[in-house]
């Protein structure tokens, strides 16, 4: 017979301890969430097994006795499945949105301020790579010095003021400069360097190095918009050393598919449940429409949770309301198969008591019968004597044990095991109701989740009665017609052997048969 249910709990299936340093429960593959046999009995729903009369063999393989299972996973499993599923991949998006908004060093992996970025991230490390490098270090060492400085301020005018450039250093009169009438002291040139070749002569060497310094940075800003180009406006990511490790078009593609993930699960959507949150849906929308696009989902306002985290946490609620909703089923079926599994093995316990007062009380009539006859219906005295014929003869039937050996022999270990299947389904029941009070404790998520995980485990070690253990045919219902069909035969055939059997020693209860009278005076005369 299958084990009929489990014993003490709480030492079987130790409570998952709170800490966030614990190992999440995982769900068993023949638990409440996978699509098995264990959950389709548990649930109590379709048929696993023909439904009777005339059918066609091939139908009822392919039909009939996987009904129970196809039920349960359209009906159950699905609608959990579709929240798991909008939930992980809103989870996804959060993650992937967080990373795409701050990944660089907390500034987006996007383009923002296309001119600005190649001027900060691309130009000036270039040029201060140049200027620290080993390629101004050809220069004269006298000339080192005035034209880094020179190169840094010409830089500086180029890229952050280029309307500097139209500003002379001279500030006097240019008209008297150019006429040749210079005032005292002023020399226009100081001297020309006595060599005649380029890098000797600062104002070439100037030219030359920065001719250098903007090939190098031509080539950092054309390698940066490459990369633009590449991930259509998204930086790859790079490790410490600038080395890419995750190419701008793979980010780009990865995280585009994340956005429009929830346009696919509406455009797929055709079934019951698989319509996603409001919000997820309109996570698209929200990004094109929002003064703060991308980036302004990820923040809050006035106090409130940020878009994005509206969306995870309406996307979890419909996870646990669908996982609350699958267990509170089970528990639900559970509760009815135990109550009704509770009530039939009452019943055989109150048959086999019934059967056992039947034989004490059949025993009683035995001795109501055989006592009068041997005392030859003389009163028996209250020390349990009597006197027939001259002879004394001491009534001991509390001695005799017959209705007693029959009950040892035939009901005591059925009882036995009836008393015990009894308390633990009672226990089963309270403990089913603890679950389903912890299933509905909206007001706390750990005692939910202990609630479901405990449930899971339960079905997956089929340790919980179902169906079968009822009805089926081997079930206790069944248990009850043969435990009343075999303590009504053996009430009938012990009272018919004790009064109608020839042998003393079966048919003591036979008054007709002299032989029983005399075996009895026998054995109480004094």
């Amino acid at each position: 017979m299958r084990k009929l249910l489990f014993i003490l709990v709480f030492a079987l299936l130790p409570l998952p301890a709170l800490a966030q340093t614990d190992p999440p429960y995982q769900y068993a593959r023949k638990g409440i969430f996978d699509c098995n046999l264990n959950g389709a009995y548990a649930m109590s729903i379709g048929s696993m097994a023909a439904t009777g009369g005339v059918y066609v063999p091939v139908a009822d393989a392919t039909v009939e006795l996987n009904t129970g299972i196809l039920v349960y996973k359209e009906c159950i499993l699905r609608e959990v499945i579709d929240r798991q599923r909008e939930a992980a991949t809103s989870a996804f998006g959060k993650r992937a949105i967080v990373g795409v908004t701050t990944g660089r060093d907390g500034k987006p992996l996007y383009v923002v301020n296309e001119g600005q970025e190649i001027l900060t991230g691309a130009i000036d490390s270039t040029m201060l790579g140049f200027l620290q490098g080993e390629k101004l270090k050809s220069l004269n060492t006298s000339l080192q010095g005035p034209i880094t400085r020179t190169l840094v301020r010409n830089y500086d005018v180029r890229t952050r003021a280029p309307q500097k450039i139209l500003t002379c250093p001279y500030q006097g009169n240019l008209l008297l400069v150019h006429s040749g009438l210079l005032p005292t002291g002023v020399n226009i040139w100081d001297a020309v360097a006595a060599a005649g070749s380029a890098p000797c002569d600062p104002l070439s060497a100037f030219y030359l190095s920065e001719e250098l310094a903007g090939a190098s940075i031509a080539r950092a800003e054309q390698y940066q918009q490459d990369q633009w180009t590449w991930g259509r406006g998204y930086y790859p990511v790079t490790d410490s050393e600038g080395n890419v490790v995750t190419p701008a078009a793979t980010v780009q593609e990865s995280f585009q598919r994340i956005l429009d993930s929830p346009v696919y699960q509406l455009e797929s959507a055709n079934d019951i449940g698989q319509m996603i949150g409001a919000l997820y849906a309109g996570m698209t929308t929200q990004i094109i429409t929002n003064d703060g696009g991308l980036a302004g989902i990820t923040q809050g306002i006035g106090g409130q949770p940020s878009y994005l985290d509206q969306i995870t946490q309406q996307s979890s609620q419909g996870l646990r309301n669908a996982v609350v909703n699958a267990a509170l089923n089970l528990l639900a079926a559970a509760r009815q198969v135990e109550a009704t599994y509770l009530q039939a093995v009452n019943a055989i316990g109150a048959v086999l008591t019934q059967t056992i007062a039947q034989l004490r009380s059949a025993e009683e009539q035995c001795w109501n019968l055989v006592v009068p006859r041997v005392c030859e219906n003389a009163p028996v005295t209250r020390d349990n004597t009597c006197v027939a014929s001259g002879t004394t003869y001491e009534i001991a039937t509390s001695t005799e044990k017959f209705a007693q050996n029959v009950i040892d022999a035939q009901i005591a270990e059925l009882a036995s095991t009836m008393i015990t299947n009894i308390e633990k389904s009672e226990n089963a029941l309270r403990l089913i109701e603890e679950l389903i009070q912890g299933v509905t404790n909206t007001t706390s998520p750990d005692a939910q989740r202990r609630a479901i995980e405990q449930l899971d485990a339960l079905i997956a070690r089929d340790l919980i009665h179902k169906r079968p253990d009822v009805d089926g045919p081997t079930g206790v219902l069944q248990q009850l017609t043969n435990v009343r069909d075999v303590m009504s035969t053996l009430v009938t055939n012990t009272v018919q052997a004790w009064a109608d059997n020839a042998n003393p020693a079966v048919g003591w209860c036979n008054v007709n048969n002299p032989a029983v009278i005399q075996g009895w005076k026998d054995k109480w005369r004094k």
